[in-house]
């Protein structure tokens, strides 16, 4: 069994792979980086025998599990973005500099959603879009705030707006300064994702627009019509290695 580990901005969420084939994957985990690290102490892993790694977060949370990999004589992968891989081309000059996460989403949607035109969109600490046509050349995207990080940014930058953070999802307009930003926060990154099959479909007919991340769902509720959830996508990708 493989261990596939998506370390995040905000979270850690892991999948076992029973075999090489992704359709075997278990469900998402999500934890912080500290309950994670508990885990590799407490014989959570003991029938694993690879680890795949994706990590845009930084070194420590790496450290530690190449070093619980090392300890325990499990095989360690860490995944970089490269120029090409599983069908998909990067469209990078730099490819190293492509986040991992995203060019492993593409890789996943490739996978499962091979000689399709796709918009792919992984909403999270970050909104990031890409295209990727049917031959699997990548078009480019965008990156952006995601939800969260726009109400913090705009309250962090503000004195006189106050606000607290909503679950509830929606896109009406506000009648106080918390339902304001919380809803203007969901309603920029709604129009944000319009515009970009507008512009998606002004290079290629798309045939899916697939939606990843921690605000995933949320999106696909208020676009049901228009968006697909792939919540596996990042580790489809990490399945092929």
């Amino acid at each position: 069994m493989r261990l596939l580990v998506d370390v995040g901005n905000t979270q850690v969420k892991y999948v076992f792979q029973a075999t090489e084939d992704s359709s075997t994957l278990s469900d998402i985990v999500y934890l912080d980086y500290q309950s994670f690290q508990a885990q590799l102490s407490q014989e959570k892993f003991s029938e694993v025998s690879a680890v795949i790694l994706a990590n845009v977060h930084g070194n420590a949370v790496h450290d530690t599990i190449e070093k619980w990999a090392t300890l325990n004589n499990i095989a360690f992968v860490q995944v970089h973005s490269t120029a090409n891989a599983f069908g998909v081309t990067s469209s990078y000059l730099q490819p190293e500099r492509l986040g991992v996460d995203r060019w492993l989403a593409m890789i996943g949607a490739k996978q499962i959603y091979p000689q399709q035109n796709l918009l792919i969109i992984d909403a999270g600490t970050a909104t990031t879009v890409d295209v990727l046509d049917a031959s699997g050349q990548h078009c480019g995207g965008w990156i952006m705030p995601g939800v969260q990080t726009l109400f913090d940014s705009l309250l962090t930058r503000t004195s006189k707006i106050i606000a607290t953070p909503q679950t509830t999802v929606s896109l009406s307009f506000g009648i106080n300064s918390s339902n304001c930003l919380n809803h203007g926060s969901w309603a920029m990154t709604i129009g944000a994702i319009k515009e970009a099959i507008i512009q998606a479909n002004s290079q290629l007919i798309l045939d899916k627009v697939l939606i990843t991340g921690g605000n995933g769902q949320a999106i696909v509720n208020l676009m049901p019509d228009t968006c697909q959830l792939e919540p596996k996508l990042v580790f489809h990708g990490l399945s092929c290695f």
